[in-house]
């Protein structure tokens, strides 16, 4: 289970024009080769991948001055500090990356003082004011395993000492009391790594018909009123989910959520909004489908109509620090659902949640006499019907409920069924 990276192409031109920039702003990003093959570091401009994690830079313990972005390049790995606090800059980073902290005492790196940086792997400082770093780790120096740690320290402008890790907001600033501690007296932290973040999966679309069985209209079946699809990386210390909007072909409006279940969880971030009812956590992850896929063309539609426009998908990350209370269920690790708003716009007039039936068995509707469910789980990537085109149309082994309901039936298209369906590989 991982995360959907977007590739970036450039042109020679464009690198040019992109070192020209640089030169003219007070943000370095630089590439440090390896001091265990060179004791000259070498600096160039770097056009960055997309990050894969981003993780808070705290200095003081309590003040977030900005972030560390991991990418990747090729097996490489690419660790940026990014300052956004006004009139600091960077003075010295020390960075290192290991799998165990048995690892740092036996290179010396870690006392009972806490973590030296100091003896760490990769350093640099500066003269002029930098307020973004990039260090190169190269492939043949990063651990030969999926997921290993990140030890980030800065020394800045302003005197102070930040660290990179996971942080939680708070009514005193932020806290790193969810962030991985190194033992000692000092408060260092380190965050964990996977690679698998950066390399492209989809583990689940769930598909939706947003007009409940109580409304006098009729559900056309397309199945495509909504698309989310989801990447999922589960560590022994965070759950990580990818969310993916993909397509709405409805003139209602919604707002994208998952609940699971409170036991186990530490703290949850990425979210615009986070309630519980004392069982369970409800996440929200869209706020307004219309507002993450905007429509295109006469209907407003986003991806559902063959030759219009595509409309670029919306991305969401929501990481959930879990501790061994946390109960995981690979085949269905939350409950998806919408809430719908008929008006056309969110919290305007009434609304009702549609969960995923296989997922939560509930929210369904009836046509011709057959009950179907309103929302659906295929556990894959998935071509979804073209607007107002039945399901049953490019994949006839989907049945109603009252007929039994086939499981599985989407991995049985009809011949020809790429002529009913959306090629999201055309928006990519």
């Amino acid at each position: 289970m991982r995360t959907q990276p977007l590739q970036q192409k450039l042109t020679w031109l464009f690198s040019v024009v992109a070192l020209m920039l640089t030169f003219q702003s007070c943000s370095d990003k630089e590439n440090i080769a390896s001091p265990r093959t060179t004791s000259q570091a070498s600096t160039q401009d770097v056009v960055l991948p997309p990050a894969c994690q981003s993780v808070c830079l705290v200095a003081g313990q309590h003040n977030q001055v900005g972030t560390v972005d991991v990418a990747m390049d090729g097996g490489d790995v690419l660790v940026t500090y990014n300052l956004t606090a006004p009139g600091v800059t960077l003075k010295e980073i020390h960075l290192d990356v290991f799998t165990s902290l048995q690892e740092l005492r036996d290179e010396k790196k870690l006392s009972n003082g806490g973590a030296i940086p100091g003896k760490f792997t990769y350093k640099q400082s500066f003269k002029t004011g930098v307020t973004s770093y990039t260090v190169r780790i190269p492939a043949a120096q990063v651990p030969d395993i999926n997921c290993f740690f990140i030890a980030s320290h800065a020394a800045l402008s302003n005197g102070e000492t930040a660290w990179g890790g996971v942080c939680d907001n708070t009514s005193k600033g932020v806290s790193l009391a969810n962030a991985n501690q190194f033992p000692g007296n000092n408060w260092s932290v380190y965050f964990e790594f996977c690679k698998s973040r950066c390399s492209q999966e989809i583990d689940f679309t769930y598909a939706w018909e947003d007009i409940n069985n109580t409304s006098p209209d009729q559900n056309d079946r397309d199945y495509n009123d909504l698309v989310v699809q989801s990447d999922v990386i589960k560590t022994p210390t965070q759950l990580i989910i990818n969310f993916l909007a993909t397509a709405r072909g409805a003139a209602y409006d919604h707002k994208f959520s998952f609940r699971i279940p409170m036991a186990g969880i530490t703290s949850i971030s990425g979210s615009p909004s986070v309630t519980n009812d004392g069982t369970y956590y409800y996440v929200t992850v869209f706020e307004s489908t219309k507002a993450a896929l905007p429509g295109t063309g006469t209907d407003g539609f986003a991806n559902t109509v063959q030759g219009e426009p595509c409309v670029p998908f919306a991305t969401e990350q929501i990481t959930l620090n879990i501790n061994s209370e946390f109960s995981y269920n690979p085949s269905e690790p939350y409950e998806p659902y919408i809430t719908v708003y008929p008006s056309g716009s969110v919290n305007v007039g009434s609304s009702y949640d549609l969960y995923i039936w296989e997922v939560s068995n509930r929210d369904t509707y009836t046509v011709g006499g057959k009950v179907y469910p309103n929302g659906i789980l295929i556990s894959d990537d998935w071509r979804w019907p073209l607007e107002r085109v039945s399901v049953n149309n490019p994949y006839s082994s989907f049945t109603s409920i009252t007929d039994g309901f086939t499981y599985g039936w989407f991995n049985s298209p009809d011949p020809g069924y790429e002529a009913e369906t959306f090629n999201k590989a055309t928006c990519l």
